[in-house]
């Protein structure tokens, strides 16, 4: 006996079952598709945006990041300087200077002795200056998170992964990058002044940002 309604197809079995023979699952009616997610979406074939970057403090500004780089300096100079002062005059009394009728200056050693004295107070003044820049804006503000210069100023440097230290080997890498970069061009410390995240190009390079204490 003819009918003029369209066949009926059984619902879909349970998800992992197989359909009972001879028995199809229903379908959409014909020139129809599945609704679909709205984009951005996971499931609709677009992207989940990205969470923005939250700090575990407030970003520290950029006139204390600055203010602590001074101090961590000036420290410096004053453990480079009083060698070096001290060098100097010695090597100058350990050579004599004459002058010509021509207004030529000539110099020479006269005590080979002292001005080998002299010569090594120079370098270990230059050497001491290093290390302390080394230890203090590398491994000591790796391990703790702050030279002496940003915790006078109460402002820390952490990982942005996990908010902690990164310890001594990053630490000295962020400084040699500081050294390099900061020498190279300017704009690597002015960079915090607009950048969203107040990083600067070494910050960037080891994932770090500069936080408040």
């Amino acid at each position: 006996m003819s009918s003029d309604q369209p066949p009926q197809y059984p619902q879909q079995p349970p998800y992992g079952q197989p359909p009972p023979y001879g028995q199809y699952p229903q379908q959409p009616p014909y020139g129809q598709y599945p609704q679909q997610p709205p984009y951005g979406q996971y499931g609709g074939g677009g992207y989940a945006p990205v969470p923005e970057y939250v700090p575990p403090a407030p970003f520290a500004g950029w006139w204390s990041r600055v203010a602590a780089l001074l101090v961590d300096g000036a420290l410096a100079v004053l453990l480079t300087v009083v060698p070096v002062v001290v060098g100097t005059i010695v090597l100058a009394e350990a050579t004599e200077t004459t002058t010509t009728s021509l207004d030529e200056t000539t110099s020479e050693i006269v005590n080979g002795g002292q001005f080998a004295l002299g010569l090594g107070l120079v370098v270990l003044g230059c050497l001491v200056g290093l290390v302390f820049q080394i230890w203090n804006q590398g491994i000591r503000q790796g391990q703790r998170g702050q030279s002496l210069g940003k915790q006078l100023l109460g402002i820390t440097v952490v990982d942005m992964r996990t908010g902690e230290p990164q310890g001594a080997g990053k630490g000295v890498l962020r400084y040699v990058l500081l050294a390099v970069l900061a020498n190279a061009c300017f704009l690597d410390l002015l960079w915090p002044l607009w950048d969203a995240k107040k990083q600067t190009w070494h910050d960037m390079i080891v994932s770090s940002v500069v936080v408040k204490a």
